[in-house]
């Protein structure tokens, strides 16, 4: 009789083990399936600045450590290249944006290459500074208030801002001139409303001149094998064609009546007027481009960084 009620039981329990399995893959797989990741999150954006919002007053990539010279001298916003030497080891490339001073954030960024994120993430565990939060994406990250930091470690790719890390759809979206200019260049981006900048930073100079741009793309490539030296083409996007023409002409004459001039008086607008007005000019349909001459990596950080100021 207890043989027979033993058998009679082994189909009930086989029965409640494969249901409890059964329910255990079932929350297990959907769980898993929901988790938010960046891949999701970005799956079908095909720019590789959606990483970033809109509404920034400067976009750039830059890649290393070609481009390291230049990041090390730049302060872009409340973002200081000099501050990000570990960070920037273990970076191959860096998308980021620069947004004005009384935006949600002042900048938001993503970067790919080989991170210790298991490490850093103990580091972070173990930090009073750090503490864990949640993205309006769904994506989990660190957040340090102290240093005014967002973090997402991974271990190919690593998203950052002073807000949320992760870029709400649909993106910024670069411009379409930028393709052109970007192959073989080392850092490249384009700034919003430049005209606004380019005319304080002229006025500066002593020169009565207003800049009709809309954008200004860039584009930094290295000047042949020489260490440190870089030639930079500008790219200023007007309103028309007739505008460019003007532009082209007049940036000509500015260049020619500082050719001589002592811009040493100017101080920090001496490697920025080099820069702008120190090589050649050409019109193409309604924007104007400027080729430097061969400028340092100090040289080109400053105007970069003195655009991003004004």
């Amino acid at each position: 009789m207890v043989y027979k009620d033993r058998e009679s039981l082994r189909p009930k329990g086989l029965a409640l083990c494969s249901r409890a399995l059964f329910a255990f893959l079932f929350v297990f797989f959907f769980s898993c399936k929901s988790v938010p990741t960046p891949e999701k999150f970005y799956a079908g954006r095909t720019d590789p600045f959606t990483v970033t919002a809109e509404g920034a007053e400067l976009y750039f990539a830059a890649l290393l450590p070609a481009a390291r010279p230049l990041i090390e001298k730049m302060t872009l916003g409340s973002i200081s290249g000099a501050a990000a030497g570990d960070f920037i080891d273990h970076a191959g490339m860096i998308i980021a944006a620069v947004y004005p001073e009384h935006s949600p954030r002042r900048f938001i960024g993503a970067a790919q290459g080989k991170f210790p994120s298991a490490r850093g993430g103990i580091y972070m565990s173990g930090s009073r500074d750090w503490e864990k939060a949640v993205s309006a994406s769904g994506i989990e990250y660190w957040r340090s208030g102290a240093s005014n930091l967002s973090l997402y470690l991974g271990a190919r790719r690593v998203f950052f801002s002073d807000g949320d890390p992760f870029a709400p759809p649909p993106g910024a979206v670069s411009p379409a001139a930028l393709d052109g200019l970007k192959r073989n260049a080392v850092l490249y981006g384009w700034l919003e409303n430049a005209g606004e900048s380019l005319d304080k930073i002229i006025a500066s100079l002593g020169v009565p001149l207003s800049v009709p741009a809309q954008k200004l793309l860039f584009a930094v490539y290295p000047a042949g094998s020489e260490e440190d030296a870089y030639r930079a083409v500008l790219r200023l996007e007007t309103p028309g064609v007739s505008q460019a023409m003007a532009l082209t002409r007049i940036l000509g004459m500015a260049a020619a009546g500082l050719a001589g001039a002592d811009l040493s008086a100017y101080r920090e607008f001496e490697s920025v007027a080099r820069a702008l007005f120190g090589g050649s000019f050409e019109q193409s349909g309604d924007a104007v481009i400027i080729t430097t001459m061969t400028l340092r990596s100090g040289e080109l950080a400053l105007l970069f960084t003195t655009l991003t100021l004004y």
